[in-house]
């Protein structure tokens, strides 16, 4: 199969499975086409013991080992420091927002942080007091470091539409996180609030899935043009 065609059925099968999540969150969770609460907590989307968290830590897992491979390749194949730096930090990153998804890293610190100095006045989560620097930089960092190392309109494209997804979701957190931030909606709409935080969560879930998605591909398609033949080689005598 050309790369190509490799690349977008990586991309649909994960969107697929993105779609179905939030599907499964919509009846078989918020319409209670089961009544067993464990099952519906199973496909709850706004969960992190669910299976939308589940497939989001396994997808980051997927997409950073690929990261190290480029920067294992780049590595032996004695590109320019820079450029391995760059793909060192990049590895390092999505490393960290896999542990991050796993075992809900930026909460719990937010939550440490804002229990021990009784921050005021911040109208958000405690964690984007903290970190949200962090990860801004890191985004801005992505977009400018993959803009010189992607070879063609399309890759940048889709670094562009990964970052921005995030940005998004990160603004929709923001918004959830403000007392009744989302009362002009329920008032405008006629829904109830609970409704309305619930679907804004699982969308921002959603958006965060399909960046990560938008990453994988990209990366994948990177190391097809830097590595046309990856062979891995054991060289040495069984030991006993």
């Amino acid at each position: 199969m050309e790369t190509g065609r490799f690349l977008w059925a990586v991309f649909l099968g994960c969107l697929v499975v993105e779609v179905a999540l939030v599907y499964l969150d919509l009846t078989v969770n918020w319409l209670r086409w089961s009544d067993s609460g464990a099952i519906r907590r199973l496909f709850n989307t706004t969960r992190e013991d669910g299976l939308a968290s589940w497939f989001m830590v396994s997808q980051t897992l997927v997409t950073a080992l690929v990261v190290w491979v480029i920067f294992t390749v780049l590595l032996h194949q004695r590109t320019a420091a820079r450029r391995r730096i760059g793909w060192l930090i990049v590895a390092l990153f999505f490393t960290y927002m896999c542990i991050d998804d796993g075992a809900m890293v930026h909460e719990r610190i937010g939550t440490a942080f804002e229990n021990s100095t009784g921050i005021g006045g911040y109208p958000s989560y405690a964690w984007q007091y903290v970190l949200l620097p962090f990860f801004a930089l890191m985004g801005v960092f992505m977009l400018l470091f993959l803009w010189r190392e992607m070879p063609r309109a399309a890759d940048r494209a889709r670094v562009a539409a990964g970052v921005g997804l995030f940005v998004l979701a990160v603004a929709m957190d923001f918004v959830e996180g403000k007392d009744e931030g989302y009362r002009w909606l329920s008032a405008a709409a006629g829904w109830e609030s609970e409704t309305i935080r619930h679907f804004s969560k699982s969308l921002e879930e959603f958006f965060e899935m399909v960046g990560m998605s938008i990453f994988l591909v990209t990366f994948i398609g990177y190391l097809a043009v830097a590595a046309p033949r990856l062979e891995v080689r054991f060289d040495g005598r069984d030991q006993v």
